[in-house]
């Protein structure tokens, strides 16, 4: 009976033992869950702080704006604005207005855009007359490139427009070009055969590539 009963004490002692056992386990698998849990969340914060200072830096850089303002102001020349500025505050940086200035054919309160230009005209000058003149230039710019001779693209007929290119020159320039490859610069011209320095000096202001 006594040995029965020993039996039963050993059985709820090994039961009791396991059951601890299985307890700290378990405790200690949450422990380390959440110790990795913790760890997580400090990582992600780390990244978004860093994620976001990386955003601020990049969003500092594209805010970089500057604008060249010209004509009657103190202090003509490239300022560094932002985009609540108006051109009012570009003339403010710029010194002021000059006493000559006619400010009343400027829209001071136009919002500034990176890259502009702002002139302030004089008295007695008239922006759309400054206007027509610079397009009047382009355009003569433009006329005049048009009527210059392409070496490397022109044909022979277009070639022998050129004053004393005839038809065996014209002819010798392409095959330089067929050969050669494209002319990289108009001085190219004085190494094809039958073109010399002073028919180079003739043609080169008609010349371009």
């Amino acid at each position: 009976m006594n040995r029965f009963k020993k039996t039963e004490e050993k059985k709820w002692i090994l039961i009791g033992i396991a059951s601890l056992i299985m307890v700290i386990i378990f405790l200690a698998v949450r422990l380390f869950s959440s110790n990795n849990m913790i760890v997580e969340e400090t990582q992600n914060i780390m990244t978004s702080s860093t994620t976001l200072e990386s955003t601020e830096v990049i969003s500092d850089r594209t805010d970089d704006m500057f604008v060249d303002i010209k004509g009657a102001v103190k202090n003509p020349g490239i300022y560094q604005v932002t985009g609540n500025m108006r051109v009012l505050n570009v003339v403010e940086l710029a010194g002021g207005f000059l006493s000559e200035a006619d400010d009343k054919q400027v829209n001071l309160s136009e919002r500034v855009v990176d890259q502009m230009v702002i002139y302030i005209p004089k008295e007695g000058e008239k922006l759309e007359d400054l206007s027509l003149i610079k397009a009047n230039e382009k355009s003569e710019q433009e006329s005049s490139k048009s009527d210059l001779i392409n070496l490397n693209t022109a044909t022979i007929d277009e070639l022998k427009t050129l004053n004393g290119i005839g038809e065996k020159k014209a002819e010798s320039i392409i095959r330089y070009r067929e050969e050669k490859g494209l002319f990289k610069a108009i001085e190219d011209l004085k190494n094809v055969d039958g073109i010399g320095e002073k028919t180079f000096e003739n043609l080169k202001s008609s010349l371009t590539i």
